[in-house]
């Protein structure tokens, strides 16, 4: 009964630097929040998908799905409003890390949907998690972007190989100095602890060892292993369907 558990306050790392709002405003804001961010979905799932499954937790008051901001096509997350926070937190409670659609869905808290957060940040317009990832995941796009490089002969970075250099919020807004000062931002090389940020979320699979956002998923992309120890991805590949979960 332990999943049971309903937390009193919420609990959540994560804070999208790009909202306007502070780390402490942040954290205040989704104590009274209605709204969630729903994570690492198939391309393929529907709007109508998510808004039955959130609304077995309660009265759900919209559907906010994350779009290429280019092709304006869903790229994998969205937004689920609820009439009071209570409902919320049911679901934050129950469906975190469910298996849905052949996917485990990440539900975390939001402090609220404003204009242009429902689009994502990579070059390709998707979100930068796919822009980064270099394997084949056919529920989110195919191919990944492979705009993370391993450095050779270190294992722990890897340099950032992208267009988009001021854009992503790790790099220096001198387009000539890297952070240091003394490196352009294209050749800086990134270390594991560096969270390279997502559109909005931050877990990449490439960059592993942040604390923030996305501790507990797996941080591979394409076929994966779910938390019930079956395998996900197996049948149900982006082709639609009802989501599944368990």
């Amino acid at each position: 009964m332990a999943h049971l558990y309903q937390e009193l306050a919420p609990q959540t790392q994560y804070v999208d630097k790009k909202s306007g709002m502070s780390k402490a405003k942040w954290l205040e804001a989704i104590k009274v929040s209605r709204t969630l961010y729903v994570g690492n979905l198939s391309f393929y799932t529907s709007e109508e998908q998510i808004h039955e499954l959130f609304s077995k937790c309660g009265d759900v008051k919209r559907v906010v799905m994350g779009l290429n901001r280019f092709k304006k096509s869903p790229c994998g997350f969205c937004f689920v409003e609820y009439h009071t926070h209570e409902q919320a937190a049911q679901a934050v409670n129950l469906l975190n890390k469910t298996h849905f659609d052949d996917r485990t869905i990440r539900v975390d808290w939001d402090a609220g949907v404003s204009e242009g957060r429902q689009y994502g940040r990579g070059e390709s317009g998707n979100q930068w998690r796919d822009d980064f990832r270099g394997d084949f995941d056919v529920a989110r796009g195919g191919k990944g972007g492979n705009l993370l490089k391993k450095v050779e002969d270190q294992p722990d970075r890897q340099v950032y190989v992208g267009k988009m250099r001021n854009a992503h919020g790790r790099f220096n807004k001198d387009k000539n100095k890297g952070e240091g000062g003394d490196e352009p931002p294209a050749k800086r090389q990134r270390t594991k602890e560096e969270d390279p940020g997502d559109g909005p979320r931050g877990t990449t699979g490439v960059i592993s060892n942040f604390g923030g956002f996305g501790a507990g998923l797996p941080m591979t992309f394409g076929a994966q292993t779910a938390f019930g120890g079956y395998f996900v991805g197996e049948k149900g590949k982006g082709k639609g369907g009802k989501g599944k979960q368990s």
